[in-house]
């Protein structure tokens, strides 16, 4: 070997190590797992859906897949302190307690080290499976699940928790040395639900696009945890085929699937929905209605919809990563853990609002996560919280790089600030009363972050 090229070889190798640094004590290791229900499980009924009935006379199923569904995790471990990021595509996290306890020993660490969240998909299996009594609204046409359905959801739920197990065990055995980075960029496909849930432009709408990107030493990316707030509710009660629905991650999880496919050995995509219990995408399958013609639902067209819609937020990820300068890999990784109560109003539902009663019901025990990253705080919330709640945090944080995921573990459903809760108008669904949730949640996550580890 020439005198040259030895010398061309250990100018590049320095310029490596001038760009990512040496390596810290930061380790990190993240995977995915393909969640998606097989073909012999389908048709799987939408129970308690409120759709109308089909044509054929049945209530609607998914009887097929437009996309798979996965379960990611991220592992970040210190040296003497390992935390964890799960994201599952569900609508919600079911059997909230036993699937937290499985992912956390599967990982060897303690729950509080275990921030576990739903991407909010509205298009897979376990969407309407409910964990004790549920209210009856007026719409349902479905108000209890049969035999057959209570078995397909265990088997669907069993999937989800041990394939987020699996992910979990495959990530901590992917641990290597790592460089952590955050950026906030905004992105342009969200927008305010609005009182009749169609779409309010002039409404509070956080368009902030959180990116904490994980890489090892050597520059390869090892994961992505994407913060947005917007639900994936595109495909939100459409029927795509004649006989019923489509399964798929819906925004998020499709925009997830885009960055991934970007190269062979890509980064592991965790796509969070970020505060979205005020929010919807901009584009949805069903339309307004406009004067007298009325709304009627897209159908298999509303996949564009999708497609153009994740398309865009994949480009605004890309584009905020791209920017990021290399990380570090010298950080102390903190976790912890509490519940917040909340008092709470039960509501029943007449055919007018003279039948209809709301009546104190019990407190809600909100939980609260938060994972501290050196400089960076990501906090989670078990609720569908609303957008004003995290600019409040956001704002009140001690840490500029700190980013909200919500829909976590024991979700207590809508959470929003006490200015929307003024007007009732606004109050469509959640059981929450307006004066704890607001102040409480910020506090509460302030409180974690400022603690000693």
């Amino acid at each position: 070997m020439s005198n040259r090229f030895l010398a061309l070889a250990l100018a590049a190798t320095c310029a490596a190590t001038a760009m990512w640094g040496q390596s810290g004590n930061l380790r990190a290791g993240a995977a995915r797992v393909d969640i998606t229900p097989p073909a012999n499980e389908l048709p799987i009924p939408l129970v308690g859906s409120g759709l109308p009935v089909l044509a054929s006379g049945r209530m609607p199923q998914f009887v097929g897949v437009h996309d798979p569904l996965y379960a990611r995790v991220l592992l970040l471990d210190d040296g003497s302190t390992q935390a964890a990021i799960a994201i599952v595509d569900v609508s919600e996290i079911p059997k909230h307690e036993e699937f937290h306890r499985t992912v956390a020993q599967a990982l060897g660490i303690p729950e509080a080290n275990v921030i576990l969240a739903a991407s909010h998909t509205h298009s897979e299996p376990t969407m309407y499976y409910r964990e004790g009594p549920q209210q009856t609204l007026p719409n349902d046409r479905s108000t209890s699940s049969s035999p057959q359905q209570d078995a397909q959801w265990a088997r669907e739920i069993d999937r989800v928790i041990q394939g987020t197990a699996q992910a979990a065990r495959q990530a901590k055995a992917q641990l290597r040395p790592a460089r952590v980075a955050f950026s906030r960029g905004q992105a342009w496909v969200n927008v305010h639900d609005g009182e009749t849930g169609t779409g309010d432009p002039t409404g509070p709408s956080d368009k902030s696009l959180d990116v904490m990107r994980v890489d090892g030493v050597d520059g390869v990316p090892i994961a992505l945890l994407v913060d947005y707030g917007v639900p994936s509710s595109v495909m939100l009660h459409n029927i795509t085929r004649e006989d019923g629905a489509e399964i798929s991650g819906d925004l998020l999880g499709v925009a997830a699937q885009l960055i991934e496919k970007q190269a062979e050995n890509g980064p592991v995509v965790l796509f969070a929905a970020g505060a979205d219990g005020d929010q919807r995408p901009l584009l949805r399958s069903t339309p307004v209605a406009v004067g007298k013609l009325p709304s009627i639902k897209e159908g298999d067209a509303a996949w564009d919809m999708v497609d153009v819609l994740s398309s865009i937020l994949a480009k605004s990820v890309l584009s905020v990563s791209d920017g990021m300068k290399p990380g570090d890999g010298a950080v102390k990784i903190s976790a912890a853990a509490k519940t917040i109560s909340c008092a709470t109003k039960k509501q029943s539902f007449g055919k007018t609002a003279a039948d209809s009663t709301v009546a104190d019901g019990p407190p809600a025990q909100i939980p609260l996560n938060l994972i501290r990253i050196g400089d960076i705080a990501v906090a989670g919330v078990g609720g569908n919280v609303g957008s004003q709640i995290n600019v409040k945090f956001k704002a009140a944080s001690p840490l500029a790089h700190s980013t909200m995921i919500t829909v976590t573990s024991g979700s207590v459903g809508y959470i929003l600030d006490d200015a929307t809760y003024a007007n009732p108008g606004q109050i469509k669904t959640g059981s929450l009363k307006a004066g704890c949730a607001d102040k409480a949640i910020v506090q509460g996550l302030v409180d974690m972050i400022q603690a000693k580890p």
